[in-house]
């Protein structure tokens, strides 16, 4: 290559030079400047090539030098595909990074706007729960506070000799009744607004006398009036005969009638006592088998075999307060007898003629 640049510097510097001196470039001049120049070129064409490092020419060198900056067109658009290739994968790569990422933050958002939605509703329903709470906690309270006014007034106007609770037990239902009873109403043991009136302005219990200390039972009002020392100390719901026939133990027949007339307490058994006709509670014998006895079932009419039926309250507190001999009277009424008149029933007793256990 050097070679060819010096031919081609060496030619016009001839010419400029033989026509510096005059020299005529025509005829056999001409021909001597063209027999120079082949000349020159066939020298310089004939001269050998310097040798270069390990007997490598420095042409061949200068090839390979050339080939080392410049690979072949095949292999650089190898390179440039398989470069191609691979940004293209990145980017796929990339851009599926970014759409997982994006899809697990939109779940990660729905998950929490979710958990959101559970827990608001949670406290919401809490927060409800706690307001039903407080209102029905409110209602037993006002519901208890009226009760326990209801027993003041019950306890002031001796049908109630309970615990001042709030609490409406069968002792405060019984002194209901015996209330609604005196006073003329259904006798339910619902304190409705009738019942609530009379509490303001009661009716004033009739008492027919007698004893200074005594028990009374208005057989026609179904209830008991406790008398000591002539003041009236109780007042209480009872039920008497209800004038149904029964069997008695030997197999024969009798009617549910209750004595009327004055009587005495002739005995008393604590607790429990098992009859022919069923359980007395506390009785206290009056006549024969016939007692003041306290029973679970004391409804609002004449239901029983003959005897006088006291809630078990009544009758344990009743209980205490009668001394053997204590006068028991006995009137009005629809299913009764008269002692000695030879009524039914008067031969079949209604309670119990046993002695077991009898206080005396």
């Amino acid at each position: 290559m050097r070679r060819n640049l010096l031919l081609l510097l060496l030619v016009p510097i001839l010419v400029v030079i033989l026509v510096g001196t005059g020299v005529v470039l025509a005829g056999p001049p001409v021909a001597l400047v063209g027999s120079f120049v082949g000349s020159l070129v066939k020298t310089l064409g004939a001269a050998p090539v310097s040798a270069g490092v390990n007997g490598v020419s420095s042409s061949d060198e200068e090839a390979r030098q050339v080939d080392r900056i410049a690979p072949s067109a095949p292999a650089g658009a190898e390179v440039t595909e398989v470069a191609t290739a691979a940004r293209a994968a990145a980017k796929a790569d990339a851009e599926a990074d970014v759409e997982a990422a994006a899809r697990a933050r939109a779940k990660a958002k729905a998950q929490a706007e979710a958990a959101a939605k559970v827990r608001a509703a949670a406290k919401a329903e809490a927060a409800a729960g706690a307001r039903a709470a407080r209102a029905e906690q409110r209602r037993e309270d006002r519901e208890k506070a009226g009760i326990a006014v209801v027993q003041g007034r019950l306890a002031e106007l001796k049908y109630y000799a309970d615990s001042i609770d709030g609490v409406s037990g069968t002792a405060t239902i019984s002194a209901v009744m015996a209330f609604q009873k005196v006073n003329g109403l259904s006798a339910d043991g619902v304190v409705g607004p009738l019942t609530r009136a009379a509490l303001d302005q009661p009716v004033a219990p009739a008492l027919q006398g007698g004893a200074a200390t005594r028990v009374e039972v208005d057989l026609t009002k179904q209830v008991l009036y406790y008398v000591r020392n002539g003041q009236l100390e109780r007042i209480m719901a009872v039920s008497s005969g209800s004038g149904e026939s029964y069997e008695t133990s030997s197999g024969g027949t009798a009617t549910s009638l209750t004595p009327v007339g004055s009587y005495i307490v002739e005995r008393k058994i604590p607790g429990i006592r098992e009859a022919p006709l069923g359980s007395l509670y506390d009785p206290m014998y009056f006549y024969a088998g016939w007692a003041i006895h306290g029973s679970d079932s004391v409804p609002s009419y004449p239901a029983s075999h003959g005897c006088v039926r006291v809630s078990r309250a009544d009758a344990l507190w009743l209980y205490a307060q009668l001394d053997i001999g204590t006068q028991v009277s006995l009137y009005g009424g629809t299913y009764t007898f008269s002692a000695g008149s030879g009524a039914a029933g008067t031969s079949a007793p209604a309670g119990d003629t046993g002695a077991a256990e009898v206080d005396s």
